[in-house]
């Protein structure tokens, strides 16, 4: 807890804010940033001024980019996993290798979430005894239905029409965006994990961990996607050293799967079924 309130302090210090605000605007696990320093995060992702008139897209994804990344940060410290000098050297030299520049205000956290980044992609016994402790969010092909929307607004009406009793099937024929699977009523199959974008799977696995089998709205790049599972398939997860390149996708779903998360209210609320904040207009 006290090596991130000094990360936190550093980034205020860096941005010229104090760090004894008690306003808490997001909590992750034993993590957390005060809504001083987190607006000041949000303003500067986007070079914005800092007057009190944040576009609340920007304030979204600012969070949803928090909540990930110290999702990730979080479990590793839950295995024991603490960032070296020398991860942080590596990770420095990863970010201006891409173009960050050493005196963004950012810096010291992107270096920070970089080098725990780069941890998870190697693997490691502590990345191992992470996925391995929760393999069973694994264990499901994935048996779904959807129906993609262009709007949020649109979205949650669509919702409300299913759960009011209106047929899945007729609506995604009639309004989903999704021309492959509109056809046949939104249907997508069984695939097993690793086989969606990450939004969508972290939503389904959500649900199944939730005992729903309706979710959304869920969104993506794509859109916003109303799910519904089909049918829950019980199969033999993948072990630990067949996961690949599927290694860091899986750790992530873990980390918001399993961490204790809130906002501010002021900026909405984290739905922990489809992993995602939801705005405050639609809480």
């Amino acid at each position: 807890m006290m090596r991130f309130l000094s990360l936190v302090c550093l980034l205020g210090a860096t941005l010229s804010i104090g760090c004894g605000s008690n306003e808490t605007a997001v909590v992750v696990g034993e993590r957390s940033i005060s809504r001083l320093s987190f607006l000041e995060w949000a303003a500067d992702r986007t070079n914005s001024e800092l007057d009190g008139r944040l576009d609340m897209k920007v304030v979204h994804e600012a969070i949803t980019e928090w909540i990930t990344n110290e999702s990730l940060t979080d479990l590793l410290a839950e295995y024991g996993v603490s960032v070296s000098k020398q991860d942080r050297i590596t990770a420095r030299d990863f970010l201006i290798a891409n173009g960050m520049k050493s005196d963004d205000s950012r810096f010291s956290v992107y270096t920070e979430w970089q080098a725990v980044r780069t941890i998870i992609s190697k693997g490691g016994q502590a990345v191992r005894s992470a996925y391995e402790k929760n393999i069973e969010l694994f264990g499901y092909e994935l048996c779904t239905s959807h129906i993609l929307l262009d709007s949020q607004f649109m979205a949650n009406q669509v919702q409300n029409s299913i759960k009011e009793g209106k047929s899945f099937a007729l609506i995604a024929r009639s309004l989903s965006q999704d021309p492959g699977s509109a056809v046949l009523g939104g249907d997508l199959g069984c695939v097993t994990v690793g086989s969606f974008v990450a939004p969508y799977e972290r939503a389904v696995l959500g649900a199944l961990q939730a005992g729903a089998n309706l979710v959304g709205p869920v969104p993506s790049q794509f859109g916003f996607h109303i799910i519904r599972i089909n049918e829950v398939r019980k199969v033999e997860p993948l072990l630990f050293d067949e996961l690949g390149d599927r290694t860091f996708g899986a750790i992530r779903q873990i980390a918001t799967l399993t961490r204790r998360i809130s906002v501010d209210n002021r900026y909405g609320s984290w739905d922990p079924v489809i992993g995602a904040v939801v705005p405050p207009d639609e809480v």
